[in-house]
């Protein structure tokens, strides 16, 4: 998603110290705690991604500092299964979209240019908010054990799909709004309109197929590598 930014924004540059920054605290993020293994090498990820962000400019540090927060909050001080922003039906994927459109959309791009990328920010965490419904419709008998009381729980299977939809309706019109702006090409528009149009479809297949078990987060993962990989090919063709 971050080189997806430089593609649609063409004026910000490539930094090897903040991509590595953004791989290794990702690499932490999500494995931390996991069994040994994983965790030794979240910890020794999460090492090089503190000399990575020792690296950056001040005013990209001070930047970091409200995703940081936003992942504190997620998981709660003493991190129990049912803790932190998790607590919270809503606030738990608006927080998830929140943090990484930040991440992926405003770090990357000189503080000048964050006016000019709203509309690409808004349709970003859009799509995350949708992909963060679809974990959750995956993740339901999970989160039921954990005492995990998520907004598709609440809103039943079909309420969060039509969420979803909206979701990446919204995130259309981001879209559109930044090709009658001037911001995007219109190959551009045409690629990530492509992904819009086939994520609802993919996520409805996934959630009819609880058999395939975990499989379901990584395809549901991978519609973000398609997005990038469509707007790439539109691009750079």
């Amino acid at each position: 998603m971050v080189w997806q930014t430089r593609l649609l924004v063409s004026a910000v540059a490539s930094d090897p110290w903040f991509d590595g920054f953004v791989f290794g605290a990702t690499v932490f993020g999500y494995n931390f705690t996991a069994p040994a293994a994983r965790r030794w090498v979240a910890w020794t990820m999460g090492l090089g991604a503190g000399y990575c962000f020792a690296q950056l400019p001040m005013a990209q540090q001070l930047a970091v500092l409200l995703p940081a927060g936003i992942w504190y909050a997620y998981y709660g001080l003493h991190r129990p299964e049912a803790s932190g922003l998790r607590r919270y039906p809503v606030l738990k994927p608006l927080a998830v979209a929140l943090a990484w459109a930040w991440v992926t959309v405003w770090l990357p791009l000189p503080l000048l240019e964050w006016t000019a990328a709203t509309g690409l920010f808004v349709g970003r965490a859009a799509f995350i908010f949708a992909l963060a419904l679809a974990y959750d419709l995956c993740d339901q008998h999970y989160d039921r054990t954990k005492g995990l009381d998520t907004l598709v729980l609440q809103l039943g299977v079909t309420r969060s799909l039509r969420l979803i939809d909206a979701a990446l309706l919204l995130a259309a019109g981001a879209v559109l709004g930044n090709v009658v702006a001037g911001r995007y090409s219109f190959a551009a528009a045409l690629a990530l309109g492509a992904s819009l149009l086939f994520s609802p479809w993919a996520i409805r297949q996934l959630a009819r197929r609880p058999h395939w078990g975990n499989w379901r987060k990584v395809l549901i993962d991978t519609l973000m590598l398609l997005q990038f990989a469509l707007v790439a090919g539109a691009l750079l063709a």
